[in-house]
């Protein structure tokens, strides 16, 4: 086939001509806009070159840039509750192998969870491999596990007061620590999962369209500075029609802005989102002073039947923290 000068002349000029579009259309007013945004920052444009925005917009985005800054924040902190070791000692070493021959206790006290909240803690893998809790009450109730005092009569170990101490508390701890875990489940999926939804589906409505308006306000400003300081009249008609346009697209987005940010604070829920979060701390905090409440109670029992109530004494009582 033989070589088609002519076309390729044509083929080389439209990639040119497109080329000198885009450059024209996008590259070119994306440096104009950085340069002026610049000039701006450092002060050097006049105040009354900058065009001003409407106070409702200006309210309208300070309230949904301090919700991203709030859901932000917060979640650096929240997102820790979807760790389950968030609060287990880096340094603690814990030999698995004794607590194995524990399963089947241990699992007796998870069948017996109140609460849906105490049914999260899942002592058992999908494959059926044993799979401790790594969190610091699951740790310290097998640390505290009747069983390891347990010798070869039973009846003696039914006796023994310090063994009816340590189920007790293992036993209690255990129910604490698996509640703790139903409490990060409820704030992962009524908590950081709402948030997160919000950030991306809402919030980042608000900031594209803040970004747009920015745009909008400074392409307005660069035409109305290039229709000032033209010193050509046969170009002025043209530079008019540009800053005119230029102006009806920035009032345009504007507009477009507040109804977009409206939306966004009308269907953010900030509020109904940290009343889930405190319920469902205040569900696990509840449930935890309820037991250590009946622990207490059995311990001082059961200091009584073994005769030590002298220990106790004037210094017994609550605890003020």
């Amino acid at each position: 086939m033989a070589f088609n000068f002519s076309n390729f002349t044509k083929d080389l000029k439209s990639f040119g001509d497109k080329i000198s579009n885009e450059f024209s259309n996008e590259v070119l007013p994306l440096a104009q806009r950085t340069s002026r945004l610049v000039q701006e920052k450092i002060g050097k444009v006049n105040a009354d070159e900058i065009s001003q925005l409407p106070s409702e917009y200006l309210e309208l985005a300070a309230k949904c840039n301090n919700i991203e800054k709030l859901y932000k924040n917060v979640l650096k902190i929240t997102v820790n509750y979807e760790n389950e070791g968030y609060d287990y000692p880096i340094n603690m070493q814990e030999s698995f192998n004794e607590f194995g021959k524990n399963i089947t206790n241990r699992v007796s006290n998870l069948s017996k969870a109140t609460t849906p909240a105490e049914a999260q803690a899942a002592l058992v893998t999908p494959d059926g491999q044993f799979k401790p809790p790594k969190t610091f009450y699951h740790a310290l109730a097998r640390a505290t596990d009747g069983s390891i005092l347990t010798s070869s009569s039973k009846n003696d170990n039914d006796e023994d007061p310090l063994i009816k101490c340590l189920d007790l508390y293992s036993s209690n701890l255990n129910k604490i620590a698996n509640a703790r875990l139903g409490q990060d489940q409820l704030i992962k999926a009524k908590f950081n999962t709402p948030l997160t939804s919000t950030l991306r589906q809402l919030i980042s409505q608000s900031n594209s369209i803040q970004k747009k308006v920015e745009q909008k306000r400074i392409d307005y400003d660069l035409a109305r500075l290039s229709l000032t300081n033209c010193s050509n009249p046969a170009k002025e008609p043209q530079l008019r029609v540009v800053m005119e346009n230029t102006e009806d697209e920035f009032a345009n987005t504007v507009e477009d802005a507040i109804n977009i940010m409206q939306n966004v604070l009308d269907n953010a829920k900030p509020l109904e989102e940290f009343l889930e979060l405190a319920k469902a701390q205040l569900a696990y905090h509840k449930l935890a002073s309820e037991l250590l409440t009946g622990l207490t109670k059995d311990f001082e029992e059961l200091v009584e039947e073994k005769g030590s109530s002298h220990t106790s004494g004037k210094d017994s009582g609550d605890f003020d923290i």
